[in-house]
């Protein structure tokens, strides 16, 4: 908050888009000052245990969790003078993460639990009807064929109207569309780097049949 508080705005609200880790940071500022619980414990309880999400968590880098997969990241090696460049080589991410995932992301799921979320939007287990469409339905062009909502995007694909939101950072990516109409869920996880499960995401949803 010290860090990016004094910054003003980049354009008025709701006029265009841009993403922002510091607004998700922002938020998980208001979660803890409105409900009187630390962004963890309030996410715990009203969104993990509802939706029976049992592998999903943002614990601490040196806590152990057993499962939990390495990222591998694409590093290239800087040749000396006259030394012809070496291949790309794959290496643990561990010095890129942070202590612990926040409010902007940085936890672990599985694909499992990424369906029971899924599944606990649709069956409105974590908002009712009102507010689950409020919270998916766009509000503002994202410039990139779609609308952005809160927190979840909302595009189409092939004719199918879906709402979700990926991630990634070294060694690390993510894709989750929830489709209600026809009724599919794509969640895609990847320990390499972006664009890996993004790739496959998209290459799924551009080929579901409509009904």
């Amino acid at each position: 908050m010290k860090l990016y508080g004094q910054r003003g705005v980049e354009f008025e609200p709701g006029s265009k888009w841009a993403y922002s880790n510091y607004g998700f940071l922002l938020l998980g500022v208001l979660i803890e000052k409105v409900s009187g619980q630390s962004y963890y414990d309030y996410v715990a309880e009203h969104v993990y245990k509802p939706a029976g999400m049992t592998l999903t968590a943002p614990l601490t880098e040196d806590q152990l969790v057993p499962g939990r997969s390495v990222g591998y990241t694409r590093f290239r090696e800087q040749p000396g003078p006259g030394e012809v460049a070496a291949p790309d080589v794959w290496r643990p991410n561990t010095d890129t993460l942070p202590y612990r995932g926040t409010s902007a992301g940085g936890g672990y799921s599985t694909v499992e639990d990424l369906l029971r979320f899924a599944n606990a939007v649709e069956s409105r287990k974590l908002l009712d009807a009102e507010h689950t469409e409020l919270l998916t339905t766009g509000k503002v062009e994202t410039g990139g064929g779609g609308k952005y909502a809160y927190g979840f995007g909302d595009r189409s694909f092939g004719g199918i109207a879906c709402f979700g939101h990926g991630g990634g950072a070294p060694g690390m990516n993510d894709d989750l569309e929830i489709c209600p109409g026809p009724g599919y869920v794509v969640g895609v996880l990847a320990n390499l780097d972006p664009p890996a499960a993004q790739r496959v995401s998209d290459f799924v949803l551009n080929r579901l049949p409509e009904k």
